[in-house]
């Protein structure tokens, strides 16, 4: 029987799925984000009809969302977002509301992600989790304690934000749309996405070479950064860039190791256990925001 509905609202595809009592998901679907949608309207009509596919829906304790961007957790709005601007200052959770007379809580992608990660992932038995996500953007989060961390203004664990070189934040220099702009500017034009670059440093292109040693020295400053603010257990990296893991996380843990404080040398870095974790954090965030609300 389903109990907690998550959401992941993406600038590509949009997912559904559903968790049991057991917190295992037993339904699960995915559609592109902005097929048939021009306005803001279309795309709320959208979530509500997946919403409805769901197998009794209407019996659901929760629904939890992850969105990309800014999020104004009182207002139960989307502030700012490039991927899904259509929904800025929507009142998407008013709306949810009365539609479905359901609770629902609206939280950042990324973090939800994390939450996957803290509480079914690899995290599961640690109290201070750091996820990352490297993929068309970089993003990230931080649970302690089994709480999403969100600082004094709801700018906790901007990872996007941090400076690497003096001047560049980390979101211009390791995401995969800065990886992809220097390859295509750099190599090739033709180049279409960060597998392919990967495959070019394989294959011993030089320029390619350049670019991936860059990247790797500012990933491993920025683990180096995280380490040293947050200290966390363990620093778990998701996203589409991580499918070429083979060709970078190993030098990157290495180089981390070297240059890491003693005390920190041992923090976990590891990988994603959830190839998508934005639909199981979202469930899971429904969960936990309920349960903390009617205790």
């Amino acid at each position: 029987m389903v109990e907690y509905i998550g959401i992941d609202i993406g600038g590509t595809n949009i997912r559904i799925g559903a968790i049991n009592k057991d917190e295992n998901i037993i339904f699960e679907y995915k559609e592109n984000t902005f097929k048939d949608v021009n306005t803001s309207e279309d795309l709320y009509n959208k979530i509500k009809n997946l919403i409805k596919m769901v197998p009794n829906y209407k019996n659901i304790k929760a629904i939890g969302i992850g969105a990309p961007g800014s999020i104004d957790k009182q207002s139960g709005q989307i502030i700012t977002s490039k991927n899904v601007s259509i929904l800025n200052n929507f009142p998407l959770v008013e709306n949810l509301n009365k539609d479905f007379k359901k609770p629902i809580f609206l939280e950042n992608d990324a973090r939800v992600a994390t939450f996957a990660e803290a509480i079914k992932g690899k995290g599961s038995k640690k109290n201070i989790v750091c996820y990352i996500t490297i993929s068309t953007g970089l993003g990230g989060g931080v649970v302690i304690n089994k709480d999403i961390y969100h600082g004094s203004n709801n700018l906790g664990a901007y990872f996007s934000r941090i400076i690497l070189d003096g001047e560049k934040i980390s979101d211009s220099l390791i995401s995969g749309t800065a990886l992809l702009e220097q390859a295509k500017e750099k190599i090739n034009k033709n180049i279409q996405n960060t597998f392919e670059l990967f495959k070019l440093e394989e294959n011993d292109n030089q320029i390619a070479k350049e670019i991936v040693i860059e990247f790797k020295r500012n990933l491993t400053v920025l683990l180096l950064n995280i380490s040293s603010i947050i200290n966390p257990d363990i620093i778990i990296l998701g996203g589409g860039v991580l499918k070429s893991k083979d060709r970078f996380l190993l030098d990157v843990i290495n180089n981390f190791k070297t240059k890491a404080h003693p005390l920190a040398k041992n923090t976990i870095i590891d990988t994603s256990m959830f190839e998508e974790p934005g639909i199981i954090g979202a469930a899971l965030l429904a969960k936990n925001e309920l349960n903390k609300n009617t205790k």
